[in-house]
């Protein structure tokens, strides 16, 4: 069976944990924090993130869930095999494209012509319509609703059960909050929070 190490050791990284074991082609050998010490669900902390050249490894996928600490690995990293990873339960179009390790977790679906970026993740029930495109490195939570041909960049926040309505454009490093519909294109760097969705 071929080996997985989880690079960070975060809330995702329990999600990680249970999507790999739920695929049951891999051995999880351990983990690699440079603030944790012990175990994770069962797992060991094998050492910091600087050591994974130590360990014979064939794949790793990043535990941490904040975007702009899993890119910050990843670039430090770029020379590992990252694996993408996609839950069973999950519903994926045969012509949607998902870049190297990026997450796609239980019940998410992936519409046609759908283009995810690197090291994302859509989370939990999340429901991604046709020919949107997310960038990389952005963070889709649980049960979001994104319409059809949406435009979200790199390093976004989307929070917990947000929607964005059809043909609007999210720029890059923006966030929307927990509940917020998105019903106008939203500029760089901005954080929009309510229903419909205003900038704060």
């Amino acid at each position: 069976m071929r080996k997985i190490a989880i690079l960070g050791g975060g809330g995702h990284c329990k999600v990680v944990i249970d999507l790999i074991n739920c695929l049951n082609q891999f051995e999880i050998v351990g983990i690699f924090d440079d603030n944790k010490l012990g175990f994770i669900s069962g797992y060991p902390i094998l050492g910091k993130l600087n050591e994974v050249s130590n360990y014979e490894i064939d794949f790793f996928v990043c535990g941490i869930g904040d975007q702009y600490i899993r890119k910050k690995i990843y670039f430090e990293n770029k020379n590992l095999n990252w694996i993408t990873l996609i839950h069973p339960t999950a519903i994926i179009s045969k012509t949607a494209f998902i870049d190297q390790g990026t997450v796609i977790c239980a019940g998410a679906i992936i519409q046609t012509e759908v283009n995810i970026g690197k090291q994302c993740i859509i989370n939990t029930n999340c429901n991604v319509d046709h020919e949107t495109i997310i960038g990389d490195f952005t963070n889709i939570c649980p049960s979001v609703t994104i319409c059809g041909q949406v435009k979200i960049g790199e390093n976004c926040f989307i929070g917990a059960n947000a929607t964005i309505i059809q043909n609007k454009i999210i720029g890059n490093d923006c966030i929307v909050g927990a509940g917020s519909v998105v019903i106008r294109n939203i500029d760089n760097g901005l954080k929009v929070v309510g229903n419909p969705s205003k900038q704060i």
